[in-house]
């Protein structure tokens, strides 16, 4: 059976919603999704009667939807336009992020008879760091990690990720509004080539949220993402008293769910977003 066909029949089977779940509580996953807000800052905030409205230049939805963590409002039709209204002033689509517990509980529905369409359905994994192995790492390849976004940093996801130069630039700046929490970027080289990158974002509860895990086409299957992850580990994250990794993966990102399960990482909670 060849890849593709592989990957076909797993996400038809949804094999990628079967991560083992931690029993969670509502108020925790809204928790993480605060979290996520502090790794990613958007540019400009609105707050909604409890939801909160994020605009960031239109290059991701976690910096350019809204999150509907509460609702306190009297008219959700009304509010919906104003979401619209103002996403559109900003050139953007309107996007909201929808996790398990959103706010109002009928919302979705609602979205849907507007004409809003799912998509990017993603889970978010968390594990132990004391649970992770640490010796799995290339020590073919040497390892930097930098505590900002350095150029070639960038210069790589742009070749290589699917957001290019300019975007890149935007990704840059987010990033640079990152204050409270700690964040670093680790390299991965060879004879002083770029051949992998990984960002990591830590909060001060010990949650490093990690992001931008690319390897080079050529330099797959070398076991440069486990080793990236492994280096940030063991060099900075326990240095800096993490506890726990987290991240996201989309369902059907086929490569990073086979790692990410072979990490032995668990489900916190599932998240998809509507777009109008």
């Amino acid at each position: 059976m060849s890849e593709q066909n592989e990957k076909k029949i797993v996400r038809k089977m949804g094999f990628f919603r079967n991560y083992k779940p931690l029993k969670i509580k509502k108020k925790k996953i809204k928790r993480f999704q605060e979290l996520l807000m502090n790794a990613v800052p958007a540019e400009y905030y609105f707050f909604l009667n409890g939801w909160i409205l994020r605009f960031t230049g239109g290059i991701i939805y976690r910096a350019n939807s809204v999150f509907p963590l509460e609702y306190r409002g009297k008219n959700i039709e009304n509010d919906i336009e104003i979401v619209e209204n103002a996403y559109n002033s900003y050139g953007l689509p309107p996007v909201f992020t929808m996790h398990e517990h959103f706010e109002p509980k009928n919302l979705d529905l609602i979205l849907k008879k507007r004409g809003y369409k799912e998509c990017y359905h993603t889970n978010a994994l968390i594990s132990k760091i004391d649970e992770k192995k640490t010796n799995e790492i290339n020590s073919n390849y040497s390892y930097e990690i930098y505590d900002q976004r350095i150029e070639v940093f960038s210069n790589f996801l742009a070749t290589y990720s699917n957001k290019d130069k300019i975007q890149q630039e935007i990704l840059n700046k987010i990033s640079n509004r990152i204050k409270v929490p700690k964040k670093c970027f680790n390299l991965a080289r060879i004879k002083n080539q770029v051949v992998g990158t990984l960002m990591g974002v830590l909060n001060p509860e010990g949650y490093l949220y990690l992001s931008d895990l690319v390897i080079h086409p050529d330099y797959r299957r070398e076991k440069l993402a486990t080793s990236l992850i492994h280096t940030l580990i063991t060099q900075w994250a326990i240095k800096n008293k993490a506890k726990y990794i987290w991240l996201q993966v989309e369902e059907d990102n086929y490569n990073a769910n086979k790692l990410y399960e072979k990490l032995g990482m668990k489900r916190l909670y599932h998240y998809y977003y509507l777009k109008a």
